[in-house]
């Protein structure tokens, strides 16, 4: 076989290996797997390198071109946000032509033509994939390769196989001078957790492949448990697996710092956010060293520590608690022990992230008003100049655009279920307190914080938060204009969204066959529903609904909009749409919201609900030939889906649907929109969701 001319040869004709790089870890530190764990840890793996801004060099080792087809698309798309992309294997087809993505042939049986291997370097983020090619198969029961392999973050082998692979490529090697080994155990946090809670985690045991991390492995070995069965355990593993002596973790509740977790023979007693290390790293928001001295108020804490690091978990954009770790040597940024224990509380960010009891802020104790209250318009928001299909973010908290426009649920994942905590019931009057301190807000234009803690995302010196802050503002409903008139719309409002958070299914329904009874369905999803859940989100934002009364005034509008979509006519002459939740995403309420919107638009709508398996895709648009394939995202990890779809049609013949795609997960987030391949996007009124789509599809 002709060499293909877009291949480099290697200079060595013999083949180096990595896997002997490898050799030395121990057998129980090693893994064996089918290549479906390979493609789901290589994922992630890319998405890290992505966000490094362009510093990362990619080396990957795919046995040969022939099977480098499975990996295309996505490499494709990982052009413009590396370094650069080299690609390794035997030549037995001639590569396609990728700008940008330089092709090694690897001789025939070398070794590396039996490594599949994916090493990443970037001073902020570097890791290696290592795996070999078993020579038996599973069991003898099929034909696929098993692969015996490693997940490594070690510095040292990633060096060694960067240098490795220059010299088989004849290319200059890689500048490792500069690297932030804080930054790079935060981003290993992500990876770590995003594997754990992966919808296959259980099937590929994609845990028992990162034993380069035994103190992430231990707590999300742990998973689903409440934060208080695993704050005692990442204590435990911070001492066992990170070399500290003495660990505190405090959680933010009012003006206070309350312990939650501690290694202290007696309970630390709290102490208030203005006070202490772990009071300064709070309000500074940014990782705080220092040595211990016999009258610092720490040093009775954690009597045996040298020093001490204090790092600050920020959960939803706000502060959460700090993490407080005693350290041996008297020089905090000469030990090893603080970059361990950034790893550590990154991973405690994304746990409490997704057990909404354990990221419920507990306000300061003040005097109480005598009857809940939210914070809802007296008519509905007029939409900002550019939301998520018109529907308005939250004022006082993260954006809250949801799939398709809709306000979601609390995003759940499905390693950390969201049922089983204690509402904080409606029938408790909701607190308002005064501000601490001011919440930090990550600075626009960045590409490179993905996986990072929030206090490492700012270039900026953090400002001490005012001793004093202005009061919060008053969560209370504004009164109806019309207040003689029970079905106007403010009234209709305030009417449904008590009897929700009230739990009161029949109140609800009156209110419901009130307002079909005089108004259109366009105007109720316009000017009752949508409204009704946004207040009810931010009123959860804030803990002034329980997450047990936003789920069960989510389901109320799911089934309301369900009805009036099965009630709906759809048009069999009309442009053909599918629209369904994208891999891995549940909720469905904004997706449903859009179908209605089109079949009331005059498109023949086929709705297909929650979590569309990436797999059933291509037969599915040749099998329905739709015009218009949307798919709606929510989470992050849904979005990984999505982009992965949007690869698959781009790569169908013609003709292929239009892909329009949402969501909450990719508002503000430009840098996951760049990676969605050849979709459309729509931010504004969702009502303008059908002409938009009528017009590109017929000027198509």
């Amino acid at each position: 076989m002709t060499a293909p001319t877009n291949a480099v040869a290697p200079r060595n004709a013999a083949g180096p290996s990595l896997a002997k790089l490898v050799s030395h870890i121990p057998a129980d530190r090693r893994w064996r797997r089918q290549a479906d764990a390979l493609i789901v840890i290589g994922h992630q793996l890319e998405l890290m390198a992505q966000e490094q801004g362009r510093t990362a060099h990619v080396s990957l080792g795919t046995l040969r071109f022939s099977l480098f087809r499975m990996h295309q698309g996505r490499i494709s798309q990982m052009v413009p946000f590396c370094h650069s992309i080299t690609v390794y294997g035997e030549a037995d087809v001639a590569p396609p032509d990728i700008p940008g993505v330089t092709f090694v042939a690897v001789p025939h049986g070398a070794p590396m033509s039996q490594e599949w291997f994916l090493v990443i370097d970037s001073p902020g983020f570097w890791g290696a994939m290592i795996a070999q090619a078993s020579a038996d198969r599973a069991d003898g029961a099929t034909r696929r390769y098993l692969f015996e392999g490693v997940l490594t973050a070690d510095e040292r082998v990633v060096s060694r196989a960067g240098l490795l692979l220059s010299l088989a490529g004849g290319r200059a090697t890689i500048d490792s001078s500069s690297r932030d080994a804080t930054a790079n155990r935060a981003r290993w946090a992500q990876v770590a957790y995003a594997l754990a809670t992966h919808s296959d985690s259980r099937r590929l045991d994609l845990l028992g492949c990162i034993h380069d991390l035994p103190e992430m492995q231990s707590l999300l070995a742990m998973s689903p448990q409440s934060l208080n069965q695993i704050a005692p355990e990442a204590i435990d593993v911070l001492r066992r697996y990170c070399g500290s002596i003495g660990e505190i973790l405090y959680r933010v509740e009012g003006n206070m710092l309350e312990p939650m977790a501690w290694s202290c023979p007696q309970r630390p007693p709290a102490q208030p956010v203005s006070s202490g290390v772990a009071g300064q790293a709070l309000l500074q928001n940014q990782l705080a060293l220092t040595p211990l001295q016999p009258g610092d108020p720490e040093h009775s804490l954690l009597s045996e520590a040298n020093s001490v690091a204090a790092i600050p978990l920020i959960v939803c954009g706000l502060p959460w608690g700090v993490l407080l770790v005693g350290q041996e040597e008297y020089d905090p940024e000469a030990s090893p022990t603080t970059i361990s224990a950034v790893g550590v509380a990154t991973l405690l960010e994304q746990i409490i992230d997704a057990d909404p009891a354990a990221r419920a802020q507990a306000p300061a104790p003040e005097s109480h008003s005598a009857s809940p209250s939210f914070d809802m318009p007296a008519a509905p928001p007029a939409p900002p100049a550019s939301p998520s299909f018109g529907m308005p973010a939250a004022p006082a908290a993260p954006p809250a655009s949801p799939s398709f426009g809709m306000p979601p649920a609390p995003p759940a994942s499905p390693s950390f279920p969201t049922h089983g905590f204690p509402p904080s019931g409606p029938s408790q009057p909701p607190p308002t307190a005064p501000a601490p301190y001011a919440s930090p807000t990550p600075p626009t234009g960045q590409t490179s914080s993905f996986g990072l803690p929030a206090w490492m995302r700012t270039t900026a010196q953090p400002q001490p938060a005012p001793s004093a802050a202005p009061a919060a503002p008053s969560a209370t409903l504004a009164q109806p204009a019309d207040t003689q008139n029970l079905r106007s719309w403010p009234n209709l409002q305030r009417r449904l969204l008590g009897a929700l958070v009230a739990y009161d299914q029949q109140a609800a329904e009156q209110v419901w066959s009130e307002t079909c009874a005089i108004y259109t369905p366009e105007q109720i999803c316009n000017e009752l529903l949508t409204p009704v859940q946004i207040a009810i989100g931010d009123g959860w934002h804030r803990g002034e609904v329980s997450v047990a009364a936003e789920h069960f005034s989510s389901r109320f509008v799911q089934s309301k909009l369900l009805n009036l979509f099965n009630a709906s006519m759809d048009h069999p002459g009309g442009i053909r749409a599918i629209v369904a939740c994208a891999q891995g995403e549940l909720h469905e309420i904004g997706a449903i919201m859009l179908s209605l919107f089109l079949r009331w638009g005059g498109f023949q709508v086929i709705y297909l609900g929650q979590n569309v398996p990436n797999s059933t895709i291509e037969e599915m648009v040749q099998q329905l030939n739709p015009q218009v394939l949307a798919l709606s995202a929510a989470t992050v990890e849904a979005s990984h889906g999505l982009i992965s779809a949007s690869q698959m049609i781009a790569q169908m013949p013609q003709p292929r649907p239009l892909l329009m795609y949402g969501g909450l997960a990719f508002y503000n987030r430009e840098d996951l929109r760049a990676r969605v391949q050849n979709g459309y996007y729509h931010q504004g009124d969702i009502r303008q969701v059908a002409r938009v789509l009528a017009e590109k599809v017929r000027g198509a």
